[in-house]
């Protein structure tokens, strides 16, 4: 049955949602506090590189609404949450995001409605932030308002992830709820007991890379200290048709998920007396790659008798992950950072994410296949292996003086 649906958040996860919604026959309207996102998508353009324009002109010629306008999410049969839940610098969940969705919600949302948080959390936010404050306004959930908690499993990027058809996860505060969600999704859902265990499944989800990313890294010191090739290590291993899964080290986990959601856990764990060491140490381990990666330049320099410090140099490629326009806890970022303090002149290439950017913090400049301007630098390294950058390595090897590629140390 076609539905009114308000998807709250229009970034990495909740675009995606709107295609989805809309593909499926709903009408759909797409909340964004950022107005810059609004305007572009009401003008047909994608602030996102993994959606096209004209996917997202389709969503318009289909009647879809792109606004900030709060008052036109007013009376919705479905509402989608699908806001940020970042952790500050001490590693402590901040739900500010997802407390100002409910803010919103809250009168303007009819009975009979069903709303669905998609965002990464701890056991218990839903309940906790949905259930008890609509409960406090009259609401009998489960009769006259559904709530239920539904994680995304976006993989930006991997333009598998973005169909309908990946299996989803889905838990509702009561049976009546978890009813409706189902009705909702239709296939490829697996329902589970309650709002916490779904909830848990996926910071699980998450954790298990981190902690596999994590020894993926170790790896790297251990096939460093033994003269081996790390590479080859794994994909040797990943010739084993069972019990093995291919991870890879890495300057640093960047996005939004890995270097996030298990502090969740950590967090909540540790308000209740129980250790997670082992999440931890994987954490600790992420964290202390960059030094390592600094320090493994250092010394190809010193081989190449040069000093770091006395180079111009070139960084190709800045995101956290290759072909997507996204730097958020992006380690090579990072890693230019530590560059700059060292008092290294340091000038960022990234193509993919130049034209997607809409904050850029500093002055990011394009390549546009004109790999001579690369001769004017002492060092090029080469972070992030975007696919046009890999169709071209063998130019961008030839038009530097000293190649350093973090991508395959």
């Amino acid at each position: 049955m076609k539905k009114e649906v308000a998807v709250i958040g229009l970034g990495y996860v909740g675009l995606p949602s709107v295609i989805n919604h809309a593909e499926n026959g709903h009408q759909v309207t797409g909340f964004d506090i950022d107005q810059r996102k609004v305007d572009l998508l009401n003008q047909g353009t994608s602030h996102i590189n993994t959606v096209a324009d004209e996917t997202v002109q389709g969503l318009l010629e289909q009647g879809v609404i792109f606004t900030a306008d709060e008052q036109l999410v007013l009376h919705k049969d479905v509402y989608i949450i699908d806001v940020p839940t970042p952790i500050d610098d001490k590693k402590t969940p901040n739900l500010s995001y997802i407390q100002a969705a409910i803010s919103m919600l809250e009168g303007k949302v009819k009975k009979g409605a069903l709303i669905v948080l998609e965002s990464t959390t701890y056991p218990g936010t839903t309940e906790e932030y949905l259930v008890n404050r609509f409960t406090s306004l009259g609401y009998e959930i489960g009769t006259d308002l559904f709530i239920a908690y539904s994680p995304e499993r976006i993989d930006p990027g991997n333009t598998q992830s973005l169909g309908a058809k990946i299996p989803r996860i889905v838990a509702g505060y009561t049976e009546h709820c978890l009813a409706q969600a189902k009705a909702f999704f239709g296939e490829h859902v697996t329902p589970v007991s309650d709002l916490k265990t779904a909830e848990l499944a996926k910071i699980y989800e998450n954790t298990f890379r981190l902690v596999n990313i994590a020894l993926a890294d170790e790896l790297q010191k251990i096939s460093d200290n033994l003269a081996i090739d790390a590479g080859e290590v794994i994909e040797a291993a990943a010739t084993k048709p069972f019990g093995f899964m291919k991870f890879t080290p890495n300057l640093g986990i960047g996005g939004h998920c890995i270097p996030v959601d298990p502090y969740y856990l950590t967090w909540l764990m540790n308000k209740r007396g129980v250790e997670t060491p082992l999440i931890e140490v994987a954490g600790k381990i992420n964290d202390s790659m960059l030094d390592y990666y600094l320090q493994k330049l250092e010394e190809y320099m010193a081989v190449n008798d040069k000093k770091l410090t006395d180079l111009n140099v070139a960084v190709l490629g800045i995101t956290y992950k290759k072909n997507i326009a996204d730097t958020r806890m992006s380690g090579v970022i990072t890693l230019m950072e530590r560059l700059k303090k060292l008092g290294i002149n340091v000038v960022a290439f990234d193509d993919v994410l130049h034209a997607y950017d809409l904050e850029t913090v500093e002055k990011i400049h394009c390549l546009k296949e004109n790999y001579d301007q690369l001769k004017d630098f002492d060092l090029v390294i080469y972070a992030v292996g975007h696919d046009l950058y890999e169709a071209k390595k063998s130019l961008i090897v030839e038009n530097s003086q000293l190649f350093y590629d973090l991508t395959t140390v």
